[in-house]
């Protein structure tokens, strides 16, 4: 506490509310109290904490949302880019429950790079919001042979895991994945579903699972703000 007191009295601020999150007292998908009830809480101006706020902005603690107030937002999910754990398994590991919410179905995608690449004979298509204890995380593409893997369609349609009803239902692991990640913005429509701003950059990947034969399994495109993860890399 008497180390705290030599601090700037932002970082005052920022330590106390960060507490409060850490302690519970202010649990993710909460909004901060308004401005006028900090400053008064903690004896500081607007300005100094602004600051506070914006660094905790910063660390993907919390998320000012236009009009409504600043988001404390939950801790950020870390994945590790080797892996071939699907979006459930991962989640699962975290105690954290995922759900995959189909946004749209296209039975036959225009789609000939994609199924020239799969290999795919009948080619099909699953728009798809991956959440994370009911709150948005991933937007998701997700492009497989229907023709090799139907007994995949219809759990997937149901918001099932893909990987799970691959290797429970057809009996396929994948052996290894490929990435692209690139960082850029949401567009309009996917600012909408995912709740981000303009300025808030977002992960895009594009992810070809591969089997153990060396043929594809599946391709996803996905699009995540990068405020709700950390990417780590294995060599």
């Amino acid at each position: 506490m008497d180390d705290d007191k030599a601090l700037p009295r932002y970082e005052q601020v920022r330590r106390a509310i960060l507490a409060g999150i850490e302690g519970g007292e202010l649990p993710a998908g909460s909004f901060l109290p308004p401005e006028p009830e900090l400053m008064a809480a903690h004896g500081v101006s607007r300005i100094t904490l602004r600051r506070a706020i914006g660094d905790l902005c910063a660390e993907g603690l919390l998320q000012r949302q236009q009009g409504r107030g600043t988001l404390v937002l939950p801790r950020k999910m870390r994945q590790t880019l080797v892996s071939l754990g699907g979006f459930s398994e991962t989640l699962d590991g975290l105690g954290r429950k995922a759900g995959h919410r189909v946004l749209a179905r296209d039975d036959a995608p225009d789609a000939p790079a994609v199924q020239g690449r799969l290999g795919a004979a009948a080619l099909i298509r699953f728009d798809r919001l991956l959440e994370d204890d009911g709150r948005p995380m991933t937007l998701e593409s997700l492009w497989f042979d229907a023709g090799r893997f139907p007994q995949v369609v219809a759990v997937v349609a149901a918001g099932g895991s893909f990987f799970a009803a691959l290797r429970d239902l057809a009996g396929v692991v994948p052996a290894h994945a490929e990435r692209q990640i690139d960082v850029g913005f949401a567009s309009g429509p996917e600012r909408a579903v995912l709740g981000v701003t303009a300025a808030q950059p977002v992960y895009r990947i594009e992810k070809i699972v591969i089997g153990a034969d060396g043929q594809p399994l599946a391709l996803s495109r996905l699009v995540t703000p990068s405020h709700l993860v950390t990417y780590t890399i294995k060599t």
